[in-house]
């Protein structure tokens, strides 16, 4: 906007009224006694105060420049990678880690912020003491696995690193270009014609580093996997989403280069730093540093990355190895006496960790009728499996988080594939079969969630040989529960509890709850396992988000417009209203099958009722035919043709997709929610929400860019350089604190020159300039396109009544 136009708009007396309606609502914090006002939750200690010349007089503006000329924001889209990282036996995920990046030009004295692309930067990638996997980190490339099928293991890319991801291809770029009269033999495969270097991704992104690439609109890193359906191939997956750089799919493992000493049989738990610091360093577009005092440009990221604790129940007294003995099963025995007996340098988390996979084999064989260790040699120094080699959990389970659409899966070697359940309903509904009851806490919530899912923590003094050392770990070293008689909650350890800004007890309102987020805040985070009202917030827990509701509530949407919710949908009704739609009225149904499912309702297991009878999932399309009778696909929502769910589609049905995750707008109230789906179809739909990890807010920024990834989202819980989780993430947050202390969401401050509110001075003269917390709502509001709006436009278009009521509204905590 011109310097004539803001001085043209800039009305003293509109000004000087700004935020007086807000003052006369008294809403209280979590903490009672802090009532609502539009002043900001952090002070300006580290920023420069200069003054501006605005307004129609030309009068000059007490503000403050942002503290950094420029900010790179960096995350992991998908929040915690379970993986393990020796692939001699099984491989359930690959690893998979990917660096993204937004770079931003702060805008210092009153200038308008300038958003980084390769026209103007370039990005180098690294992380920090962690440039190499292979090795006494990892088993991966050295694994042998036939790739090609042809019978043996001789041929160059013959490992599990190539074989995990054949099913990917594309025809001739990541761009996703099919050249015209292009056929299946013109396909090159990942892993097959184009061979995975070892330490890097499946892209050829390297653990050492590199640059990063940039993701123009309509997104990047586009690969190609066929679907269920034979005459529907080459569907696009778009691992990228548009206007993000990345680097992707690290195989990164949790280990730091300095302190990996010995062979890999030596790691203990102690070995184990799961939030990985991930490091983006500013190059001009030639190539050389940008350098602010001399110093280069640099920031960092987190990067979570650890592994399933299978082994705790899998080996030793765990309750599965005791399970196995009793059916006569004994082979992870012999496994465990080998590593014990034949190598002095064994650690017996590791000797622990071989037992516990060939544990789950010999289990999956016996139960499943499968043969995985026919060929198993317990005194064989190498390839220990034969010529079965490592299993791939995906040769037949379906799994979309991998790419995987059919099962089986095409081109598996070592044994016979057979048709199976998709891999997540698999792995859940087992577990929650035998361990959901036996599991549960003081409030009939299950703790398996927590207890199967990443346990380590970053703190050294946290990081002790035996979980039983941790009073916080929720299960023992073989298994066993720790917090039957209490609150799960009270727990932590792993990729969410004493984590997320949702397990935080330390948040502050603003909450911007719609009436279900409101629910939620009053019947679950605000009661203890007795169900009793508690003032300090206790959080969420897995199962409060992934569950039945989030399922019932996507089915309910019909949008045109995901920030104004126009359209059908469930999300801006009344606890009421969603109640009886989604449970038939029946309020303690709603608690205990659908938001808050425990593990014994009169109605029976609901967690494992949503994975094992989860049925096709959602309708993907709608199928007909065309005049000629070829096949014809519709949106989901198509007055005509027939419904194809999800499952007819993929292998891996709806899950990990936007059918069935969570979403912000489950929670929180419009403007606070997720783009529009369709556009990164088949994972999103049209008139859907789209996945938090696609979705962009105040123009062109990603969602994770100023909040962090799922499960690390700011504020991160606090306790300290002992007791935090992850402490990488709260420092992250620090790098674009205005003074040092406040480590929530990143703030206006952080790239405009703000006023004493902490708002923009382009708002100067609107009354969103003095309410920080409308101005939040502001750009919440804007999406792409709007960000070049001049400041009349966009008021305008978003009105600050609006917005205003909206603060209200959302708000969180009423009056006690």
């Amino acid at each position: 906007m011109s310097r004539s136009r803001l001085r043209h708009f800039l009305k003293p007396a509109t000004l000087a009224a700004a935020g007086l309606f807000v003052l006369s609502f008294s809403y209280t914090s979590a903490k009672a006694g802090t009532p609502y006002n539009p002043n900001p939750p952090f002070d300006f200690d580290l920023l420069e105060k200069v003054k501006i010349k605005k307004g129609f007089f030309g009068k000059k503006i007490e503000a403050y420049n942002p503290r950094n000329p420029y900010n790179i924001f960096i995350n992991y889209e998908l929040g915690m990678h379970c993986v393990g990282f020796d692939i001699s036996y099984c491989c359930v995920i690959p690893p998979y880690n990917s660096i993204q990046a937004q770079a931003v030009k702060s805008g210092v004295k009153g200038s308008k912020p300038k958003f980084l692309t390769p026209h103007n930067v370039k990005l180098w990638y690294y992380v920090k003491d962690n440039s190499y996997s292979e090795g006494n980190k990892m088993r991966y490339w050295s694994v042998p696995k036939d790739v090609n099928g042809d019978g043996d293991y001789t041929d160059p890319g013959d490992n599990v690193a190539n074989y995990v991801w054949t099913h990917l291809f594309i025809y001739k770029d990541l761009e996703g270009t099919i050249p015209k009269g292009a056929s299946e033999k013109d396909r090159l495969h990942v892993g097959k014609e184009i061979q995975v270097p070892i330490d890097a991704g499946p892209s050829g992104k390297h653990m050492a580093g590199g640059w990063l690439e940039y993701a123009h609109k309509g997104g990047g890193n586009i690969v190609f996997t066929d679907s269920m359906v034979p005459q529907v191939k080459n569907v696009p997956l778009v691992l990228t989403a548009e206007y993000i750089w990345d680097a992707l799919g690290l195989p990164l493992t949790a280990f730091y280069d300095s302190e990996r000493r010995g062979t890999i049989r030596s790691i203990t738990n102690k070995d184990f730093q799961p939030y990985q610091y991930s490091m983006v360093r500013l190059h001009d577009k030639t190539g050389d540093p940008i350098l602010i005092n001399g110093k280069p440009i640099e920031f960092f990221g987190t990067n979570p990355v650890d592994i399933p604790n299978c082994y705790s129940c899998h080996s030793r007294n765990g309750i599965a190895s005791k399970m196995a003995r009793e059916e006569g099963l004994t082979l992870h025995d012999k496994e465990y006496e080998y590593w014990k007996s034949q190598y002095p340098d064994i650690s017996e988390y590791m000797a622990r960790l071989s037992e516990g996979s060939i544990n789950i084999l010999e289990l999956h064989d016996a139960h499943h009728g499968t043969d995985f260790l026919r060929d198993y040699n317990p005194n064989s120094p190498t390839n220990r499996l034969g010529s079965v080699g490592p299993v791939n959990c995906a040769d037949c389970h379906g799994d979309n988080i991998s790419g995987n659409l059919q099962s089986p899966r095409p081109g598996t070697s070592g044994y016979k594939p057979k048709k199976a359940k998709t891999l997540t309903e698999a792995i859940h509904a087992t577990h929650e079969a035998f361990l959901g009851e036996r599991y549960a806490d003081k409030a009939g919530r299950t703790q398996s969630c927590q207890a199967c899912h990443p346990t380590h923590w970053q703190a050294e003094e946290r990081r002790t040989v035996t979980l039983a050392e941790n009073p916080y770990q929720i299960i023992d070293d073989f298994g066993n529960p720790r917090f039957s008689n209490t609150d799960l909650r009270l727990s932590g350890g792993g990729c969410y509890l004493r984590r997320d800004a949702h397990a935080n007890p330390d948040v502050e309102p603003p909450f911007f709850l719609n009436e279900l987020g409101k629910w939620y805040l009053e019947n679950v985070s605000l009661r203890d396992e007795k169900g009793r009202k508690i003032d300090e917030i206790r959080g969420l827990y897995c199962t409060n988000c992934h569950n039945q509701l989030t399922v019932e509530l996507y089915k309910a949407d019909n949008l045109k417009n995901p920030v104004t919710q126009d359209g059908e949908t469930l999300r801006n009704k009344s606890i009421e209203e969603i109640i009886k739609v989604v449970a038939g009225g029946d309020e303690k149904k709603f608690k205990q099958w659908f938001a808050d499912p425990i593990v014994n309702t009169e109605w029976g297991d609901p967690l494992y009722d949503f994975y094992a009878n989860h049925g096709e999932g959602a309708t993907i399309v709608k199928a007909t035919k065309d005049e000629e009778g070829n096949l014809k696909l519709l949106p989901w929502n198509a007055d005509e043709g027939q419904e194809v769910p999800y499952g007819a589609a993929s292998a891996g049905k709806d899950w990990w997709l936007a059918a069935s995750e969570p979403h912000c707008a489950n929670c929180h109230i419009a403007p606070f929610v997720e783009d529009l789906g369709g556009k990164y179809f088949p994972i999103d739909q049209p008139n859907k929400y789209a996945l938090y990890r696609y979705s962009k807010a105040h123009g062109k920024m990603a969602c994770q860019s100023c909040h962090e990834s799922i499960h690390g989202l700011y504020p991160v819980r606090y306790e300290g350089q002992d007791n935090t989780v992850d402490l990488t993430t709260h420092e992250q947050a620090l790098q674009f604190s205005p003074d040092g202390q406040y480590a929530g969401p990143v703030t206006c401050a952080a790239c405009h020159t703000v006023n004493d509110k902490g708002v923009p001075i382009e708002l100067a003269g609107t009354q969103y300039a003095n309410d920080y917390w409308a101005s939040v709502v502001l750009i919440h509001f804007m999406r792409e396109g709007d960000e070049s709006l001049d400041i009349n436009e966009l008021v305008k278009k978003f009105p600050y009544k609006k917005a205003q009521e909206i603060v209200v509204k959302g708000w969180g905590m009423p009056n006690k």
